[in-house]
């Protein structure tokens, strides 16, 4: 006998055949819940194996050998561009007079105690003009005096070059124009002896005994020049300068510095990321070519911002980031942690888009899964004037692509800006893929002031000036290139031991009147932060290298000069055991030592990559100051002040800055026997600080 529809038994049967039908829907439902839950944990979703091979592969991922650290920590030669002179003109002075001419009171762009200030713009503006048009007459007047042919080129930032290749003004032609332009016009009167004018004869000083001036090599192909500190010979012919570019710049120099019409005369130093070694290249365009191949696609236009949800993003290689991490010990800790992780917690702040970081550097490659969709990446520019080192067939352009640094036929591109604007943010944040940035979102503007073989200080001085929108860039077809989001903070992971050039350190100077922060990488030598540059510069933020335990890398440049100790890294240790090594992730395509995490198994490309280095660590640096920012909506000095205050710890310098005795430059620790250290900082970065709750990551990794 059937039951009725309405029996107990009947709604029972259906009941349960409901449930049944419903049970698959319902565990679904329960996963998307339990998928919610995890994914606020930091783990679930983010999962290794939820997300392509592609968008977690690593490379770099083999621990370097101990007996290789000597090798790196190797000096460097300071190199110089023949046939290139970088002259100051008189700027200052100019602007006493326009200030005068106005009505205004002195003005300078120094306040009396050495503090960089904002000047009127139309009265800068002026001063340059008037003291670039006096330095190019000045210098064509000791050009001549010496017979040495050169051009004299100015930028729109005012920069004034003397080039003084072959191909230029080496031929009577070129004698012939620097003469007629340095002659007064017809019916003018005789112009007045410039100054401290200098004799017709060349003063010069003896060689060093045994010292040899570096061979320039081809004519129209210069070569890298080691400068060993050199002197013009005491007796030379204008034959002779001719014959030798290395000689000609000496000597011109030498002239140049003695005639007392400048602010500075100083060489076109080349300046290295640390990855590779330089020949110099030739200026002149080459012969005409195809276009590039596969160009880069332009940046994403800027989309919504990121959400802060008060959890951690979920790029599946987060928890291989122990930069990111709280500063502790525990699970989802790192003594080396710079507390990015529970800032984003906390602080519920993951940046604006509003606030620009300028990263000087060798470009972006636009063509990284990601990069090339990301909305925190603007279009940039390519500064770099020399074809040759460009890579790309042309010189100034809006194409901040990298192109490659490689110097040499088989080395692999260090692909250094791209990890260096991963880690400040460029990468999409919170997409599943590969890596998560500092700020989730800022707007990053790549400047490419770094190509084959390093960068020159001409290109980064201009680099430095249009960041700051303090100049607009000029193209070969005299297109002007305007900075319409002037840095608020610019990341400059590069250095040359020298002295702080005076071109760099007055345009560090006009950026920071203007608002920049400047952050800087202390150098990589394991030596005194004085002798690199731009880290022996005025009104800078050094940066110098922790590692994943929270004591000073043994690479990493050090002195009571350095502000912030941030994560750097190092490729030579495990402390963790788990395999890789103690480097910074962050993105840079290689195929060196590739492998997928998640299957153990090698790969082929792979799109994200250790690297170590004081380069790592500034970054860091400016992802904090954007964040911070954001979140406090200050700018300038009171931006850096609060850096300073509020966002770092105090190093326990006897333990983290600790050394062994018998290394260079270790100071003994008054009171232990045997104990030395290296000052490290000021403070280690630590971003939890300035949250406005302790630290409490998620995600018990």
């Amino acid at each position: 006998m059937r039951p009725s529809s309405g029996s107990p038994s009947a709604r029972s049967g259906r009941a349960a055949f409901l449930a049944l039908m419903l049970a698959p829907l319902v565990a679904l439902a329960a996963c998307d819940q339990i998928g919610s839950v995890l994914e606020k944990a930091g783990i679930g979703p983010t999962a290794l194996g939820d997300v392509a091979p592609e968008a977690r592969s690593i490379g770099g991922a083999a621990v370097l050998a101990a007996s290789d650290m000597e090798a790196m920590l190797s000096p460097d030669p300071v190199k110089f561009v023949p046939g290139e002179i970088l002259v100051g003109a008189k700027v200052d002075a100019e602007l006493a007079g326009a200030a005068a001419s106005l009505g205004m009171p002195f003005m300078s762009r120094l306040t009396s105690d050495g503090e960089p200030q904002a000047l009127d713009t139309r009265v800068e503006a002026k001063a340059i003009e008037d003291a670039v048009e006096e330095a190019t007459r000045d210098a064509r007047t000791v050009l001549t005096r010496l017979k040495v042919g050169g051009e004299i080129e100015v930028s729109p930032s005012g920069m004034v070059k003397i080039d003084l290749t072959p191909d230029n003004a080496a031929s009577p032609t070129g004698l012939a124009r620097l003469a007629q332009a340095a002659a007064p016009e017809a019916g003018a009167p005789p112009a007045a002896e410039p100054p401290h004018a200098e004799p017709e004869a060349l003063p010069m000083t003896p060689t060093p005994p045994g010292a040899e001036l570096a061979e320039a090599g081809a004519a129209n192909e210069p070569e890298a020049v080691v400068d060993t500190g050199q002197k013009c010979p005491r007796t030379v012919t204008a034959a002779e300068l001719e014959a030798d570019l290395t000689l000609k710049t000496i000597c011109t120099l030498e002239r140049l510095q003695a005639s007392r019409q400048f602010d500075f005369v100083e060489k076109n130093y080349v300046i290295e990321t640390g990855f590779d070694r330089l020949p110099i290249f030739n200026k002149k365009p080459p012969a005409p070519t195809s276009p590039p191949k596969g160009a880069a696609p332009a940046p994403a236009a800027p989309g919504a911002e990121a959400a802060a949800t008060g959890a951690l993003p979920n790029d599946p290689l987060l928890p291989l980031q122990w930069d990111m991490r709280g500063r502790g010990a525990g699970p989802g800790l790192s003594p080396g942690g710079a507390g990015f992780e529970p800032f984003w917690l906390n602080a519920r702040q993951v940046g604006r888009r509003a606030v620009s970081v300028a990263v000087i550097d060798t470009g972006v490659d636009l063509t990284h899964p990601d990069m090339r969709a990301s909305p925190n990446l603007s279009r940039g520019i390519d500064l770099i004037v020399d074809y040759d080192r460009a890579g790309d067939g042309t010189g100034i352009d809006r194409d901040a692509n990298d192109a490659g640094d490689a110097c040499t036929a088989g080395k692999e591109n260090s692909w250094h800006g791209t990890h260096v604007a991963g880690t400040v943010g460029a990468a999409t944040t919170n997409d599943r893929r590969g890596v998560a940035g500092g700020a989730w979102n800022v707007n990053v503007i790549p400047v490419r002031a770094i190509g084959r073989c390093g960068g020159e200080l001409e290109d980064i001085v201009n680099a430095i000036r249009w960041s700051a929108g303090l100049s607009p860039a000029l193209t070969e077809t005299g297109e002007q290139i305007v900075n319409a989001t002037p840095a608020d903070i610019i990341n400059m992971s590069l250095s040359v031991g020298i002295p702080c050039p005076a071109s760099m350190q007055a345009a560090i100077d006009a950026a920071v009147a203007r608002g920049s922060v400047i952050v800087v990488a202390a150098g990589n030598k394991a030596n005194p932060v004085t002798q690199y540059a731009p880290a022996n510069c005025r009104n800078v933020i050094v940066v110098s290298a922790n590692d994943a335990q929270g004591h000073i890398a043994f690479y990493s440049n050090f002195g009571p000069e350095v502000d912030v100790m941030a994560p750097g890294g190092d490729l030579f240790s495990d402390t963790d055991g788990d395999g890789r090594p103690d480097g910074v992730l962050s993105t840079r395509t290689t195929t060196k030592d590739c492998y997928d995490p998640e299957t153990r198994q090698p790969a082929a490309t792979c799109y994200y990559g250790y690297l170590q280095g004081t380069s790592m660590a500034a970054p860091h640096v400016a992802a904090a100051l954007a964040l911070l920012q954001s979140q406090f909506n200050v700018k300038g000095r009171a931006l850096e002040t609060l850096l300073l205050t509020r966002a770092i710890s105090p190093i326990d310098a006897p333990v983290q800055c600790a050394i062994a005795c018998d290394k260079p430059n270790a100071t003994p620790v008054p009171g232990q026997a045997g104990k030395c250290v290296r000052p490290c900082g000021r403070g280690m970065l630590d971003l939890a600080r300035a949250a406005p709750a302790a630290a409490a990551p998620a995600g018990g990794r």
